[in-house]
């Protein structure tokens, strides 16, 4: 684990308040877990912004019966200059299909990639959650 260092702060009764109400709504033991998540966020998304070397996961739901959408889906995967690091794909029900797609690369690379997906028709919804490496 790492070397804890103990902060002090100071803000306003009104955002202490709702800093409290953020916590317990979220879950949390207390507020340094939330903080730290807080920084750690503010991290991942400085450096998708600095278009660094990032990873991310995108997951889509889409009607596998739309005509030729799951060979675009294959080919964008294919010719992605090796983006993808690996995927899942799921069967939600007779027409619905879930893909989990793991990428890695620049963020700006990631980001066209991803929306090259959930332009397609038949794609139903895509969500592409961010992270760092």
């Amino acid at each position: 684990m790492s070397k804890l260092v103990r902060v002090s702060l100071s803000i306003e009764e009104n955002l202490f308040i709702q800093l409290s109400d953020l916590v317990r709504d979220n879950g949390y033991e207390n507020r340094s877990e939330f903080i730290r998540d807080l920084i750690r966020n503010r991290i991942v998304n400085d450096q998708w912004n600095a278009d660094g070397e990032v990873v991310a996961t995108l997951t889509i739901v889409y009607n596998h019966h739309q005509r030729g959408l799951t060979e675009k889906l294959v080919e964008l995967q294919h010719h992605s200059g090796g983006h993808v690091l690996a995927s899942t794909h799921v069967h939600l029900s007779h027409h619905l299909c879930a893909e989990m797609i793991m990428l890695r690369g620049q963020g700006e690379e990631i980001r066209r990639l991803a929306a090259s997906m959930q332009k397609l028709r038949g794609v139903q919804h895509a969500e592409l959650s961010l992270a760092t490496s």
